[in-house]
């Protein structure tokens, strides 16, 4: 029997991840995960892939090799390649892949849309192998996405509860799931969520301008204000969303600078990560936990009335894109 031989792709970072660690879970479900996984991440290594695949099983029926976001695909043409290996990077990944044993079992993950005519998806399906191509799911496909997942927790959740969890699975499908989990926890095995309930524990999805604010503070720290200005503008906006979006970012960044919770981003999109490494290194972690304190005392400042929400925040911010444009604090 030939081992399986999968290209997982797709628009949406976080279903990609989801689908190929649920794959992954089923290929391992019988092996010794020290002995039968490895797993190479944005490897230029195309030698060590070629011995992995080329590596028999030890003690099982088989071995898998997980290949996560090959740079290969870039098209850029490695330093010192072998003789007789084809030119372009996309076409010497798809030369490995098919020199695998088959009992390697093997699964490329791509956290992108690729094209039919990509080198990979043709070496794939030339080898026999599997195209799970993802797409965000959009209008009623959306909607039938939110009611699948919420029979699997077997839920039962009213109208208006099901419209917000599609609310929040249209703008981040990662969040449903976060959502779906609180929701569960609170039924504690009864199933039933009244929408009362459900309203309060799931907030409305913040709008993708909000995240946009953080990139701009510390990109362009110098056009912060500008777009607080066009987010003020928009009409479900309020202060405390756009307190709630910061605080959120920077404690993420904060996270990512923690060696302990290396396993939270391990499965991070390479240009995802790249991002907010950049983010983290213009600010720093010792400043990012002192914004975090003073957003807290602005959210203190404004719910007793001593200080107005969007001019309190116009303040802070501002004084954080002063910050961002100095030196950073390591």
């Amino acid at each position: 029997m030939v081992e399986p031989l999968v290209l997982v792709y797709g628009d949406d970072p976080y279903l990609v991840t989801n689908a190929a660690t649920r794959l992954r879970a089923q290929l391992t479900a019988d092996l010794a995960l020290d002995l039968g996984l490895e797993e190479f991440r944005s490897s230029k290594d195309l030698d060590a892939i070629a011995r992995s695949l080329a590596t028999p099983p030890f003690l099982a029926l088989r071995r898998l090799v997980m290949i996560w976001d090959p740079p290969q695909l870039s098209g850029r043409v490695r330093a010192g390649q072998q003789a007789g290996r084809p030119a372009d990077e996309a076409g010497a990944l798809a030369a490995v892949l098919a020199s695998r044993l088959e009992t390697t079992a093997v699964v490329v993950v791509v956290r992108e849309m690729l094209g039919a005519g990509s080198p990979l998806v043709r070496a794939v399906k030339s080898q026999g192998g599997e195209l799970r191509a993802l797409r965000r799911p959009r209008g009623q496909e959306l909607q039938s996405y939110v009611e699948s997942h919420i029979r699997e927790r077997r839920l039962h959740l009213g109208r208006a509860a099901v419209a917000r969890l599609v609310e929040v699975a249209g703008r981040r499908p990662g969040q449903l799931d976060q959502e779906l989990e609180k929701l569960e926890l609170f039924a504690s095995g009864k199933g039933t969520v009244n929408d009362h309930d459900a309203l309060l524990l799931v907030p409305p999805s913040p709008p993708t301008e909000l995240y946009r604010l953080t990139d701009t503070l510390f990109e362009s720290p110098g056009r912060v204000g500008e777009r607080l200005d066009a987010l003020f503008r928009e009409p479900d906006i309020e202060p405390p969303m756009v307190v709630g979006a910061l605080a959120r970012v920077f404690r993420d960044l904060i996270s990512l600078a923690d060696p302990q919770d290396s396993d939270r981003w391990r499965d991070l999109a390479p240009w995802r990560e790249q991002r907010l490494r950049s983010h983290l290194e213009r600010s720093g972690e010792p400043r990012l936990r002192r914004w975090l304190v003073q957003l807290a005392e602005l959210d203190w400042l404004t719910r007793t009335g001593a200080t107005d929400p969007q001019d309190g925040l116009e303040l802070l911010l501002a004084g954080m894109a002063a910050e961002i444009k100095g030196p950073a604090q390591g």
